[in-house]
């Protein structure tokens, strides 16, 4: 046997045992072993907003007249008083309230001496970007009342704009006279405080760019809660 004939017979040998000293089921290119990115969530089909935000007004409108409104935050360059359960809030950066989720149910309150007519404002309007998802959501709208404070036999949820996926700004528009439990509670009492639930779970982060308390027409509440 030649010299070039007992090479290639020892780079076989070499190449047989360490596929043989290779683990079951071991892939054999790291790179295709590497697990795939999951697919970002599609953006949902949304109907046409009818509560609008008016840079010009710095006002919510429907059909281009500005809601009277009780309270306004736009959070530009402050928390306004708003804190947090379960997550940071801080200004973001460009204006608005960044929400960083670190724990499950992720809260945000408002100040809690609002004293608005729920009588004379029954909604709610939140503008809000999602910047990073999180496995679950709730949107739930609790309020604090001179007779009771924030528990689950009185909560809202949006009428629209629920859940936004990564890079989705929305406007949720809760109608608080048709509340998912707690009948007129709203209407027939002064609120005092506000609470929205974001995600269940953390990982989620928002910017929520204005929050309000407003009369809404009967054109702005036509759609069933989502």
């Amino acid at each position: 046997m030649t010299v070039r004939s007992n090479l290639l017979l020892a780079a076989a040998v070499c190449l047989f045992v360490a596929a043989c000293d290779k683990p079951k089921g071991a892939p054999a290119d790291p790179v295709a072993a590497t697990p795939a990115a999951e697919p970002a969530r599609p953006a949902p089909v949304r109907p046409a907003e009818l509560v609008k935000w008016d840079e010009s007004s710095g006002r919510f409108t429907v059909d281009g007249t500005v809601l009277k409104t009780a309270h306004l935050w736009r959070f530009d360059g402050s928390t306004e008083g708003f804190v947090a359960a379960s997550a940071q809030v801080e200004p973001a950066r460009g204006g608005g309230l960044r929400v960083v989720e670190q724990a499950i149910d992720t809260i945000v309150r408002s100040p809690q001496n609002l004293a608005i007519e729920g009588g004379r404002y029954n909604g709610v309007v939140v503008r809000l970007t999602r910047e990073k998802e999180a496995s679950e959501w709730d949107g739930s709208l609790f309020f604090s009342t001179p007779a009771h404070g924030e528990t689950s036999g009185f909560f809202g949820k949006p009428l629209r704009g629920a859940d936004p996926v990564a890079g989705e700004t929305t406007i949720m528009v809760y109608d608080m006279a048709k509340l998912r439990k707690g009948g007129g509670d709203w209407t027939a009492s002064t609120i005092t405080g506000l609470r929205l639930d974001l995600d269940d779970q953390p990982g989620g982060q928002f910017v929520i760019h204005q929050i309000a308390v407003v009369a809404l027409p009967a054109s702005a509440t036509l759609r069933p809660p989502q």
